[in-house]
C-alpha cells in the first residue's frame, strides 16, 4: 500500500500572493528576507513588517524586487494564503502556531520559519503535518 503525506501545493503555487511595500523604509529588504513571516504593517498604509515572536501569522515573503515604493520602502512580493513548511519543534497535528523568533533583517532563514503553539484570533494557521522532530507543515484555515 502507497503511503500517502499532506505536501506544499504545487498546482498553483502563487495564489493570493501580492506586490506590496515592505517595512518602514528605515532598512532595505534583501533576498535574504525571503522566507521571512509577516504581518500588516501598523503604522504605515499598505505594506508588511516582519513578524515579532508571538505575531499573528498573515503571510511569508517570497519575493525583493530591487525598487522602492512609498518613499523609499522595500517591495516585493506576499504569499499571503499557502501551505508553508515551518520549523517548529514539538508541535502535533492540529495545534494552532503563530510566529516564532525570526532572524533579523539581512539575514537569511537559516532553515524554514519558525513557528510555536500559540492562539491565533484572525490569522488561524495549524499544524497539518509533522515532517520531523524538527519540522512541521502549516496551512491557513
Amino acid at each position: 500500500m502507497t503511503d500517502f503525506a499532506f505536501t506544499p501545493l504545487v498546482n498553483d503555487p502563487y495564489k493570493d500572493a501580492i506586490s506590496t511595500a515592505l517595512g518602514d523604509g528605515a532598512t532595505a529588504y534583501t533576498d535574504t528576507d525571503q522566507g521571512k513571516l509577516v504581518k500588516l504593517a501598523t503604522a504605515e498604509d499598505s505594506a508588511y513588517e516582519l513578524c515579532s515572536s508571538g505575531d499573528e501569522i498573515e503571510g511569508m515573503i517570497i519575493a525583493i524586487e530591487p525598487s522602492t515604493v512609498n518613499s523609499g520602502k522595500s517591495f516585493g512580493t506576499v504569499q499571503r494564503n499557502k501551505r508553508i513548511i515551518a520549523a517548529g519543534a514539538g508541535l502535533a497535528v492540529g495545534a494552532f502556531v503563530v510566529a516564532g523568533a525570526q532572524e533579523a533583517l539581512g539575514t537569511e532563514v537559516a532553515t524554514y520559519p519558525v513557528v510555536i503553539a500559540g492562539v491565533p484570533v484572525d490569522f488561524k494557521w495549524r499544524v497539518i503535518r509533522v515532517i520531523d522532530a524538527a519540522t512541521v507543515l502549516i496551512e491557513l484555515v
